[in-house]
C-alpha cells in the first residue's frame, strides 16, 4: 500500500524488514517504490531541507549502508538532505540519475556519521541511490540476452528464495566435459561493482570465440548471477529476507539459497562431473582477490598465483592484482567450502566499491582470458590432490 507522510516522518514498525514507500512534504516527494529502494523515516528540518533516516533489514549486520530513492520536485529547486545510517558511517559515494538507468556521481559532505546532499530539481523526478542500481530485473533481461546470442544455454531454476523468487542459473555443458567451473555473484545486495565485474568477466567467457570455443571444448560452465534475489528486491544492506549473511552459511546451510547451489553442485558430482574452480563475485573498500593458501592441499597449488601473474602481465600492468590469502574454516564463506569439500580453489573476486567504471569491465575481461588461458593449460589430472 502507499502510503504519505506529513510533515514529519518515522516509521512506526516493529519488523526490521519494513521501509517507508513514500513521503510528501507540500511540493516535494521522496519516494522508494521501485526494485532495490531503499529508505526507511523522512522529516522536514526547513524549507527545502529534508533528514533521510536509513535502517539495516536486522542487526547486527556488516555496516553497509544502502540507500535509493526518488526526489521529485514539483517546482525547481535547490534541495538539502541529510543522511542517517542508524549510527553507522557513511560507505557508498552518491550516485544520481535521471532515468534510473543512467548514473553519475553526486556532490555530498560528511559532518561525522551524517552525509549531506544538494539536488537541484526541476518538475521531473530523479534518483538518488548509494551506488548503480542493479535490479533483479536487469538479470533476467541480460539472462536471455545471453540466451539469444548463444542458443545452447540452458537458462535453469535451481528453486525459490524465501520469499518466492527464482534463483536462475545459466548452465552452458557438453555431454562429453566433466569439468566444471562454477561463478556465483550477488550474495551481498549493495556490492554492484562486483556485479559489473560478472556481467564483463561471463558475456567475455559466452561469446568471445578466442575464449569461448577452446574453453567449451573442454569445460562446462554454472553461473548463478543473483543468488539473494530478496535482499536486492528490497535494498538490504547485506542479508536475504530472513537476515542471514549467505555467504557465512557455506557450512550449516540453514538457507534455502545456499542449499540449491550446493545441491546443483553435488548433482553434477554425481552424474561424472568435477568441480575444478569456483569465483565468488563480491564488492569492498577496494579491489582484491581473497583466495586459499596454496598449502591448504588444493589442486593445482599454483593456480591463484599464475592466474594473477597472468592477469597482470594481460593488462599490460596497468592493473596490478592484490592477493590475500586465507583460511577460516568455521566463517561459512564459498570459496572455503569449494576448497575444503572439492579441494580446488575458490575465490572471492572483489571489485572495490569507487573502482574506475571503465576499469572494472576491462579487467574482468583479461581475468576472462588469463583464467581460460591457465585452466587449459592444465591436464585434468591436476585438478585432483595427490595423495601423501
Amino acid at each position: 500500500m502507499f502510503r504519505y507522510f506529513i510533515p514529519i516522518l518515522f516509521l512506526f514498525s516493529f519488523s526490521p524488514f519494513s521501509y517507508a514507500q513514500a513521503c510528501k512534504f507540500d511540493d516535494v516527494t521522496f519516494d522508494s517504490n521501485f526494485s532495490g529502494a531503499r529508505l526507511d523515516s523522512c522529516n522536514k528540518l526547513a524549507k527545502h531541507q529534508y533528514h533521510i533516516g536509513i535502517l539495516p533489514e536486522n542487526e547486527p549486520v556488516n555496516p553497509s549502508p544502502w540507500f535509493s530513492f526518488k526526489l521529485h520536485s514539483e517546482n525547481a529547486a535547490e534541495v538539502t538532505i541529510k543522511l542517517t545510517f542508524n549510527g553507522n558511517k557513511p560507505r557508498y559515494l552518491p550516485k544520481i540519475s535521471t532515468d534510473g538507468i543512467h548514473w553519475q556521481g553526486l556532490a555530498f559532505n560528511t559532518t561525522g556519521q551524517e552525509m549531506w546532499l544538494t539536488v537541484n530539481t526541476g518538475n521531473k523526478p530523479v534518483w538518488i541511490s548509494a551506488q548503480e542500481v542493479i535490479n533483479n530485473q536487469e538479470y533476467d533481461i541480460w539472462l536471455r540476452g545471453l540466451k539469444k546470442q548463444s542458443p545452447e544455454i540452458s537458462i535453469e531454476t535451481l528453486g525459490h528464495s524465501e520469499k518466492g523468487r527464482e534463483i536462475k542459473a545459466l548452465v552452458k555443458q557438453s555431454a562429453k566435459n566433466q569439468e566444471w567451473l562454477v561463478i556465483l555473484g550477488r550474495q551481498h545486495p549493495p556490492e554492484v561493482t562486483g556485479a559489473m565485474a560478472l556481467f564483463s568477466f561471463s558475456e567475455s567467457l559466452l561469446l568471445d570465440d578466442s575464449l569461448r570455443n577452446p574453453f567449451f571444448e573442454r569445460f562446462n560452465l554454472l553461473l548463478v548471477p543473483d543468488l539473494n534475489p530478496d535482499g536486492v528486491e528490497d535494498g538490504n544492506w547485506r542479508h536475504n529476507a530472513n537476515g542471514v549473511d549467505l555467504n557465512r552459511d557455506w557450512k550449516k546451510f540453514t538457507q534455502i539459497e545456499t542449499r540449491l547451489v550446493r545441491d546443483k553442485m553435488a548433482s553434477i558430482v554425481k552424474n561424472g562431473g568435477k568441480i575444478v574452480f569456483a569465483i565468488d563475485f563480491h564488492s569492498t573498500f577496494h579491489d582484491v582477490f581473497y583466495t586459499m593458501p596454496e598449502d591448504h592441499n588444493l589442486a593445482p597449488q599454483p593456480l591463484m598465483t599464475d592466474w594473477l601473474a597472468s592477469l597482470e602481465a594481460e593488462t599490460n600492468w596497468i592493473f596490478r592484482p592484490v592477493n590475500k590469502s586465507a583460511s577460516s574454516p568455521d566463517k561459512g564463506i564459498f570459496k572455503q567450502y569449494i576448497a575444503d569439500h572439492y579441494q580446488v580453489h575458490g575465490v572471492t573476486y572483489e571489485v572495490g566499491d569507487n573502482s574506475n567504471r571503465q576499469l572494472i569491465p576491462y579487467v574482468a575481461k583479461q581475468a576472462a582470458k588469463s583464467l581460460v588461458d591457465n585452466l587449459l593449460r592444465l591436464k585434468p589430472e591436476a585438478f585432483y590432490v595427490t595423495q601423501k
